[in-house]
């Protein structure tokens, strides 16, 4: 299965160095970073640890990045929210614009399935009720733009403002 995730973002990915009328070979990180997005961490382990001589500033970090992050998914209990805001925190520093595959599962879990639980309890007239399911949220992604404005929206409601569903 790894190795179809793999292929699908290598197909999808932009054009790496290294490949057909580029310049030079892709870079060890860059190899690593693609294995770490399609949720290959020994492969990207890996190739990291071949990058350390030529890389070392954009290695070593990686690798003891992801030996935190490795630790945190690969644990058989839930995670409590602090070491589920952990879990997003290495992700966004190991790859800032997506999140790796491991990583969408925990973000489902400790984010966005609470903010769709806040929503359900707006939409029947319990704004107030809804507000503790976007702290949660918030508290696994404190920066996360959408849960900050709907617990705008939903104190807001609680104080006799407009409903989220807009009256309907």
């Amino acid at each position: 299965m790894s190795a179809l995730v793999l292929a699908v973002l290598l197909c999808q990915a932009p054009a790496l160095p290294g490949a057909p009328g580029s310049k030079r070979p892709p870079k060890a990180s860059e190899t690593a970073k693609l294995y770490f997005l399609a949720g290959d961490l020994a492969s990207a382990r890996e190739w990291c640890e071949r990058g350390l001589k030529q890389e070392r500033a954009v290695c070593k970090p990686f690798l003891e990045r992801l030996a935190s992050y490795a630790y945190l998914v690969g644990r058989f209990a839930p995670l409590t929210p602090d070491e589920a805001r952990e879990v997003l925190a290495l992700d966004r520093a190991l790859s800032p614009s997506s999140p790796g595959q491991l990583t969408k599962p925990v973000q489902e879990r400790y984010v966005l399935a609470p903010l769709r639980r806040a929503r359900l309890w707006a939409e029947r007239g319990a704004a107030g009720e809804a507000v503790p399911f976007v702290d949660e949220a918030l508290r696994v992604d404190p920066s996360n733009v959408e849960a900050k404005a709907l617990r705008a929206r939903l104190l807001d409601m609680a104080d006799g403002g407009a409903p989220l569903d807009g009256g309907r």
